[in-house]
């Protein structure tokens, strides 16, 4: 029982960062299929996310290579935790900016909810999933990553993740262009208009 609570937690982890990663997917789905391009606090939410990402991604990368220590699984989530909060103090501030006064608020909507509050349902239901994994820590603690499944997706998960971060930053300066600063309201990539 013991050793299969290890796994599940390790499992989890991959599980959080994949659900962060397509957290990022439906958001690149608004930009690139939907043409809605995101604000600069739109850009800073996402990297909130890849920071949140970064805790258990450290715990599976670890598992890789030996067992993961009490210390090194409660920091992973910690990290996780401190990452969503923080994203979720950027995203209700965006809540706030079109409730008071009220407006018809940014871009699009899914479900009538703008992304930016969906980013915070988002933000506050991650912090909450790594505060359940770090309050079972003595059940879900990994020992490393003893099947050949866990070694398998070990590997690819951080991949996933890196390719997310790596996309983000391309779009954040095609957005940005050339400039110091990106305006508040893009309507195209600026980049472009830049060397055009």
């Amino acid at each position: 029982m013991s050793s299969l609570s290890h796994r599940l937690g390790l499992w989890f982890a991959h599980a959080y960062v994949l659900g962060i990663c397509g957290t990022l997917a439906g958001a690149y789905f608004f930009q690139f299929g939907l043409w809605e391009y995101p604000c600069p606090m739109c850009l800073l939410q996402r990297m909130f996310f890849l920071l949140t990402a970064i805790g258990p991604v450290w715990i599976i990368v670890r598992s890789r290579t030996g067992s993961v220590t009490t210390r090194e699984f409660a920091a992973g989530w910690g990290w996780s935790i401190m990452a969503a909060l923080l994203g979720g103090i950027v995203s209700a501030s965006q809540v706030l900016m079109h409730v008071v006064p009220p407006d018809p608020g940014y871009a699009g909507a899914l479900f009538g909810l703008h992304l930016y509050t969906w980013a915070l349902i988002t933000f506050v239901a991650a912090a909450f999933a790594a505060a359940v994994a770090l309050f079972l820590t003595q059940f879900a603690e990994p020992l490393a990553a003893t099947s050949s499944g866990l070694r398998a997706a070990a590997r690819v998960t951080p991949m996933v993740l890196l390719a997310f971060a790596g996309t983000n930053l391309v779009a954040c300066f095609l957005l940005q262009g050339l400039h110091w600063k990106m305006t508040g309201d893009p309507t195209g990539y600026q980049f472009f208009g830049d060397i055009g």
